[in-house]
């Protein structure tokens, strides 16, 4: 089965690629721990809610891509490598599939367990339209959790759990899944106080024009900026 069939039949599809690839946001990242940033590069910081008790132990970044150079750094490794063929894989035209978010997510510790969601919920965008990439950027402990997915529908709450698969992550592979319709979360883990669980994610939206406003609403919504703009590397 092709990877696009995968994705449209199941809303999850893994690609392989190179590990080394990811480099310049390894780079990224001690700059950004290190405050040593160049000043075109804006990154945002946004924390785990408390949604419950459960959660306020919870140590959990994201690091987020503010301003064009910064995108820029996610698109060009992206774009760079195998998994460029994810703007193949989403939607019906590479030339408006683009990521328009990015970041680095860092969970310090364990992880309980967490919310259902979709990552690009609205009403006005549909199944392929949107997709997210998540990947992790160093050598990946064998007890840190995976991705959970669940074939249940949106309003199917109750089956959440019973049809739900994990995704185990793995360097150099990155598991892409559809950005509206895939509900996911993150699979609960025990791990040492300063372990650091790194992904790196790539959100991919359908920039026709149409759904702009949409998916700047959903930006809105989740607190980081959204880009629009072309790829260097169409």
């Amino acid at each position: 089965m092709s990877k696009k069939k995968e994705f449209l039949n199941s809303g999850v599809t893994k690609l392989a690629f190179s590990f080394d690839a990811l480099d310049p946001i390894r780079q990224l990242y001690y700059d950004i721990l290190d405050n040593n940033l160049h000043p075109s590069v804006d990154i945002g910081i946004k924390a785990h809610e408390d949604y419950s008790d459960e959660f306020k132990s919870v140590s959990m970044r994201w690091y987020f891509a503010k301003s064009p150079d910064a995108i820029k750094i996610f698109r060009d490794v992206l774009d760079g490598c195998e998994l460029a063929l994810s703007r193949d894989i989403i939607g019906k035209s590479r030339n408006t599939m683009r990521v328009v978010q990015a970041n680095i997510i860092e969970t310090i510790g364990s992880y309980p367990t967490g919310r259902w969601h979709s990552d690009f919920h609205h009403t006005k965008l549909g199944t392929n339209e949107s997709g997210t990439l998540l990947t992790p950027l160093f050598p990946f402990q064998p007890y840190f959790g995976g991705l959970e997915t669940t074939s249940a529908h949106r309003e199917e709450y109750d089956a959440y759990d019973e049809l739900a698969t994990v995704h185990k992550y793995q360097e150099g592979q990155g598991i892409l899944f559809d950005g509206t319709s895939t509900i996911h979360r993150t699979q609960s883990y025990k791990a040492y106080p300063g372990d650091k669980r790194i992904l790196v994610c790539w959100q991919f939206g359908c920039t026709r024009d149409e759904l702009q406003p949409v998916l700047t609403e959903v930006g809105e919504n989740n607190g980081d900026p959204m880009f629009f703009h072309e790829h260097d590397y169409a």
